[in-house]
């Protein structure tokens, strides 16, 4: 099942979850009570700002659609923390980047599980180049999470002619 296959499961389960009386639109007290669910206890405010935040149309509900696009900005955020973490644990001197020693770690620990194989030097400097877009020969936060949240397909990269990759690696930084 695809990444987006599986968001969108987890967004119907947890609507459906929210949607007491099965309409399809949620009300504060349905938002409220979903987040009781959750053992959340958000104040009567919050839930105003929730609606207030959420509710586009101004149809003094929710439907699917805006509800799916506070899952959508909180699952990446979760993406986004999680990439982050896993930044900082390579970089165990806390400079804010990651060298290109440091990066083939980060490729092999990523493989480790799947094959046991470890990258060609060769690969490793391909990605490097896709990933390093500032072209500083440093890895910083931003880029590691640009290349680790999916926004960037690194992986299809080396079988790509460089000057395709550096292209493309332009026009995501553009982008940003």
């Amino acid at each position: 099942m695809s990444k987006e296959d599986q968001f969108e499961e987890k967004c119907k389960a947890i609507f459906q979850m929210f949607d007491i009386d099965g309409d399809g639109q949620l009300t504060e007290e349905e938002i409220m009570k979903g987040y009781h669910m959750f053992d959340m206890n958000p104040t009567e405010e919050d839930i105003k700002q929730t609606m207030k935040d959420l509710d586009i149309d101004e149809s003094g509900t929710i439907d699917y659609d805006e509800f799916k696009s506070l899952m959508w900005k909180i699952d990446q955020d979760e993406e986004r923390d999680n990439v982050a973490q896993a930044f900082r644990k390579f970089d165990r001197r806390r400079r804010g980047y990651l060298d290109k020693r440091q990066f083939s770690s980060v490729l092999n620990a990523a493989i480790k599980g799947e094959s046991g194989e470890k990258f060609s030097k060769e690969d490793v400097d391909k990605f490097f180049k896709v990933v390093d877009t500032d072209n500083n020969g440093k890895i910083d936060l931003e880029e590691f999470i640009t290349a680790f949240t999916g926004e960037v397909d690194i992986f299809a990269s080396i079988r790509k002619p460089e000057y395709e990759v550096k292209a493309e690696a332009e026009e995501q930084k553009q982008e940003t």
